[in-house]
Formats: C-alpha cells, structure tokens, sequence
C-alpha cells in the first residue's frame, strides 16, 4: 500500500534531507556571482566590446532593423518602404569581401546604396576584408563620429 505524500521506493517526498541540495546550489550561485563580481571590478578599463573595434572605425550603435542581402531575398525597395527612419537613425550598407571577391562585392554594394538614395535615403557604405563575402544593410542610431573625434583628439593630446 502506498501512502498518499510518498515519493518512489516508500520514502517522504518532503522528508528531511530532501531539499539540502537547494541550498548547496544557492550557496554555489552565490560564490560564483561574488568571484564574476570581483572580477569586473578589478577591471573597470576593460569592455570587450570595446576592445573589438579598430581605432578609426566608424562609431556604429545597435541595429533597430537589419537586411541580409542574398540570392532569393526581398528586394531592398520593400525593406526601405516597411522601416520608416527616426530621428538620428543612419542606413549602413557594409560589404564584407573574401580574398578574390572585392570587385563583384563593390558592384553589389553600388547598387543598393543607389536603390536607397533613389528612395530618398542616403546610406553610409562601408566595404572591408573579412573571411566570408557578404552585404548587410541596417538602420542603427549611431554615435555622433564628430564627438567621438572629439574625445579622440582630447585624450591623445593630454597624453596617458
């Protein structure tokens, strides 16, 4: 006969015992968040995000909308026509070239900054080496590249 509240074999289902290792796990959870936290704070300088983008590189903020143009996709036309463009959002068209592939890249990356200024949108183009070729277009609210130079010229002229 089986005792209503009993887990598997006849033992207590919340008997004593049962939920210690919740509190190992909460201790655990706890040491590793302190350690992480050390951490960042003996490296307050240090942002990977940061460190990841090359000086001159152009000051580009996170996508509101982005378009991956390939073989068998939308045409830019429909992508400009559904995103109306805020305040401050700047079109990017980054065209990324593989050893070999600069020139068809160029082409493609003409062509549509030429669909989006016939649209009434003047994008910013950016064509760079990389390992894969490929032509991304995205709406972004950048940081202002003037005050960016700015700071730039600011630190370098007071030195380290």
């Amino acid at each position: 006969m089986i005792r209503a509240g009993s887990g598997p074999g006849g033992s207590p289902a919340n008997g004593p015992g049962t939920a210690s290792w919740l509190v190992s796990l909460a201790d655990l959870s706890l040491i590793l968040f302190i350690v992480t936290g050390g951490a960042i704070a003996a490296n307050p300088g240090e942002n990977p995000a940061e460190a990841e983008q090359e000086p001159g590189a152009p000051a580009m903020g996170v996508a509101d909308q982005v378009y991956i143009d390939g073989p068998g996709g939308p045409p830019l036309a429909m992508f400009l026509a559904q995103h109306q463009p805020a305040g401050g959002e700047q079109l990017t068209i980054t065209g990324t070239f593989a050893p070999g592939a600069r020139q068809a890249v160029v082409q493609r990356v003409e062509a549509l900054a030429a669909e989006a200024s016939a649209a009434g949108i003047e994008p910013r183009v950016i064509v760079q080496p990389a390992a894969q070729s490929g032509v991304v277009v995205l709406f972004a609210h950048d940081g202002d590249p003037q005050l960016a130079q700015g700071l730039r010229n600011a630190e370098q002229q007071s030195g380290p």
